[in-house]
């Protein structure tokens, strides 16, 4: 059973409980939508409005909104986080169990913890070592000399090529592939001949990588993320980036090769970051931002141009060509202005 009281609630986040603390509380839901039972919350001012209809029977706010709200609340510093950690207390994902299904197939030389899990239809290459309370769900691939922490959890079908090693308390979604040949080639006359990669992927700990993102290995050394690092679906990391502490990564993003981001930077979805270029730590890239040089100072950055409807949007992308002529232009005016003076 997952239901709790708001006291319990009010403890565990916590939070400073206004309203009555025996009030049982069964789920999370938004605010919007929320009935009796539920608990709500409000971690954007877009819904402060729903404060004086919601049918939550609580609602996660600051301080500052409780003043407005006529029901029970659970007052926070930080709303979100309480949020966080209230979806921890009613999630109903079960935890697998220890043990080794007959359908896994493990090659020689690997060291796999027996407080480990490996699920149905595993395919385990040499020398791996799985470390006690990993769990490698159906369908996993893991190439040979791979490596994965304690209590780090590989989602179904997540593919780890040759010499990938994962730190503890990771999750890695399906589909994520690690470790393949990053995109390099030399020309030698008109043809493409493929670069060997020699390198690895060296992932720390408490890492989270979304569906679908792909990590290329190193050419020589490793491509490597760094403790704390989160990522969304749907990312591609090339061959030798380096990522910082606790940067996070939404959706779409491409990083391009040899490149390397600091520390507690967020880079918003679509961004693009060419290769072999330095953002500094702190720096903040906002959605679809190109980034082709190097960033040295914190800060936000942004480009690309929100949609327009199409005829406004021609008419801007015709007078792009003009710009340089008009700059010309709009100097020489302003030498003959400094010239009168």
């Amino acid at each position: 059973m997952h239901e709790r009281t708001l006291g319990e609630l009010a403890k565990h986040l916590n939070a400073q409980l206004r309203g009555e603390a025996e009030c049982v509380i069964y789920g999370i839901a938004p605010i919007e939508k929320a009935k009796k039972g539920d608990l709500s919350f409000l971690t954007h001012k877009k819904y402060k409005k729903y404060l004086a209809t919601t049918e939550a029977s609580a609602v996660i706010l600051g301080v500052d909104d409780a003043v407005d709200c006529q029901i029970s609340v659970l007052i926070s510093e930080n709303p979100r986080l309480s949020l966080a950690f209230a979806a921890q207390l009613f999630s109903k994902e079960e935890k697998d169990q220890p043990g080794f299904h007959p359908s896994a197939i493990v090659g020689e030389g690997c060291s796999i913890s027996k407080l480990a899990f490996i699920g149905p239809n595993v395919v385990i290459g040499k020398r791996v070592v799985v470390e006690e309370g990993a769990s490698l769900q159906a369908g996993c691939v893991i190439g040979d000399d791979c490596s994965i922490g304690a209590h780090t959890i590989l989602k179904p079908r997540v593919v780890l090529y040759q010499n990938v090693r994962i730190g503890t308390h990771c999750l890695i979604h399906s589909g994520a592939v690690i470790g393949g040949d990053g995109f390099g080639f030399a020309n030698h006359k008109g043809e493409w001949v493929k670069m060997p990669h020699l390198g690895g992927v060296l992932i720390g700990n408490r890492i989270e990588i979304g569906s679908n993102t792909t990590i290329d290995r190193g050419v020589l050394e490793d491509t490597r993320l760094e403790d704390g690092v989160i990522i969304d679906n749907l990312v591609q990391i090339g061959h030798n980036v380096s990522i910082g502490k606790r940067t996070a990564i939404a959706a779409c993003v491409a990083i391009a090769g040899s490149t390397h981001i600091g520390e507690d930077c967020l880079i918003g979805g679509g961004a693009r970051i060419g290769g072999h270029i330095e953002v500094a730590n702190g720096v903040h890239l906002t959605a679809t931002a190109a980034i082709n040089t190097s960033i040295t100072q914190p800060g936000v950055y942004s480009s690309g141009f929100p949609a327009k409807p199409n005829a406004q949007w021609r008419r801007n992308v015709a007078r792009f060509q003009y710009l340089d002529d008009m700059a010309k232009r709009l100097r020489l005016l302003e030498n003959k202005v400094e010239g009168i003076k």
